[in-house]
């Protein structure tokens, strides 16, 4: 550990430094109030014994100022040492935010004993934050679970639902549009077929970092949302604009030219792409933007796969 002595006797602070040295602990000795407040803020002890009166400074006050720098300073043991300290004067020093009051001289014993017990508390302190930093890490893991596609690394339909329904609400609200994307593999249970579920796995894989990699700038947001089905929202994003990205989509898709020879429109692995938009000032509900959406989905598909096909809500409300 390391110990901070601020002793203004000399010859008393020398014997707790060389003890606390003995016992293989790092000894720093401070002469005035100001000096320990500093070495506090710069890097705290592990343990503070604080003379009543340090050259002519309440030691109440000393310990005052070092709970005020906050950080380690918080948890740090402070122990104030004084000859003659009467019960009135160790209650304010309590208040003040010291943890114990010590007779001088002090003994080894009791200095030993002080030293155990913050040594017992600081690895006690290291423990609960170990275990405090492994809980993080398990809810981290456990978010991305929850929020992650486990098999490409983007988002799950979990995400996908409640990054739609945050992201409708902010359109709204703003009054700006807001734009969906659903594509889909086209025969894809026909490549499966052909090419077995490892191959068909590697595919999705591969399509989805290469929309992860087209994907603009901002808040656009891809999910998985089951099997060989991924989704896109672009907020702030006409149909117009969607309809053109979807179209960028497609030919990254294209480019990948994954072999496909069950597919019955292509050589190659293809998508399909139905894209829904809400204008300003006709906002409904957010997931009538998914409906429309998946009826352009079925348009593309109906009219040859390999395509995109653009449906306003009021279209896909009329089916």
């Amino acid at each position: 550990m390391r110990i901070m002595v601020a002793d203004q006797d000399s010859d008393h602070r020398q014997q707790m430094v060389a003890a606390i040295q003995k016992w293989g602990h790092t000894a720093q000795e401070a002469l005035t109030g100001r000096e320990v407040v500093e070495l506090c803020r710069k890097k705290c002890p592990d343990l503070i014994f604080v003379d009543f009166v340090l050259s002519g400074e309440s030691g109440i006050e000393i310990v005052r100022q070092i709970r005020q720098t906050g950080g380690h300073a918080i948890w740090v043991p402070i122990i104030i040492i004084g000859k003659t300290i009467d019960d009135a004067a160790i209650v304010q020093c309590v208040e003040a935010g010291g943890d114990d009051v010590l007779q001088k001289p002090l003994s080894e014993t009791r200095l030993l004993v002080k030293v155990r017990s913050a040594e017992r508390l600081l690895n006690m302190k290291e423990e609960v934050f170990k275990v405090a930093h492994e809980l993080v890490v398990a809810n981290r893991a456990l978010q991305n679970v929850v929020t992650q596609d486990v098999l490409t690394g983007i988002g799950n339909s979990n995400s996908f639902e409640e990054t739609l329904e945050r992201d409708w609400f902010k359109a709204k609200q703003s009054n700006t549009p807001i734009a969906l994307i659903l594509l889909n593999l086209d025969f894809f249970q026909a490549f499966n077929q052909n090419y077995g579920a490892e191959a068909g796995d590697r595919a999705i894989k591969n399509v989805a970092e290469a929309l992860r990699l087209a994907l603009p700038a901002g808040d656009s947001f891809l999910a998985r949302t089951t099997g060989e089905t991924f989704a896109v929202v672009l907020p702030n994003t006409t149909g117009n604009d969607a309809l053109k990205f979807a179209e960028k989509l497609r030919a990254v898709v294209e480019a990948l030219n994954i072999p496909h020879k069950g597919s019955g429109c292509s050589d190659h692995l293809t998508a399909s792409f139905g894209i829904a938009f809400v204008e300003p000032g006709h906002f409904t509900r957010p997931w009538d933007l998914k409906d429309s959406a998946d009826y352009g989905l079925y348009q593309a598909k109906h009219h040859g796969k390999n395509r995109s096909y653009l449906a306003p809500i009021a279209e896909a409300a009329k089916q």
